[in-house]
């Protein structure tokens, strides 16, 4: 039999072999390189994100549940403060007292809304719910707001939307060190 051999001396052989290992190499490469940067892709997505944030607690709409109110009346109508508690229950609110308005002030508008710094929150709640009442920071202690029933109360307002504060900070995330 006759033997085959190159011109070369087997040398092609070797070339040819060296490309394909090289040209495996590469492709094994590039696909390494496109799982790592499919993977930094999904950490990137999963960390927290750049910029301000707060470590105070985000905000939570206030409901009329979480409003305790007084409902007084300052004018000289029989049982408006009453009528006027009756319907703030029936929306949710805890109402406190009902009775005269134990300043006895003259309020001509539709209604006059007390609080105190720390019922700020609740009084604008009880204000969205009243239109025509104006807000009075009477620098009182707790959250009790005060509905003073004015000369031109006639009922409350339609039922507002549900109002939730825009957050302009998102939470810092927590960070738990664990020894």
């Amino acid at each position: 039999m006759s033997e085959i051999v190159d011109d070369d001396g087997g040398r092609s052989y070797r070339v040819r072999r060296q490309r394909r290992s090289v040209i495996v190499i590469v492709v094994v490469l590039l696909g390494l390189a496109g799982a790592f940067y499919y993977a930094s892709t999904y950490f990137r997505a999963t960390e927290p994100q750049a910029g301000p944030c707060t470590t105070e607690p985000v905000a939570v709409p206030l409901r009329t549940s979480d409003v305790s109110l007084n409902v007084y009346n300052a004018t000289n109508r029989s049982g408006l403060a009453s009528a006027a508690s009756k319907t703030a229950i029936d929306r949710g609110f805890k109402v406190k007292k009902v009775g005269n308005d134990p300043k006895k002030a003259t309020i001509k508008q539709t209604a006059q809304v007390r609080f105190g710094p720390e019922g700020e929150a609740s009084a604008k709640l009880l204000l969205a719910h009243v239109p025509g009442a104006v807000g009075v920071n009477d620098k009182r202690e707790g959250d009790t707001v005060d509905l003073v029933l004015g000369n031109k109360w006639k009922s409350f307002g339609p039922v507002p939307a549900v109002i939730t504060p825009t957050q302009t900070l998102r939470p810092c995330p927590t960070i738990t060190v664990t020894q």
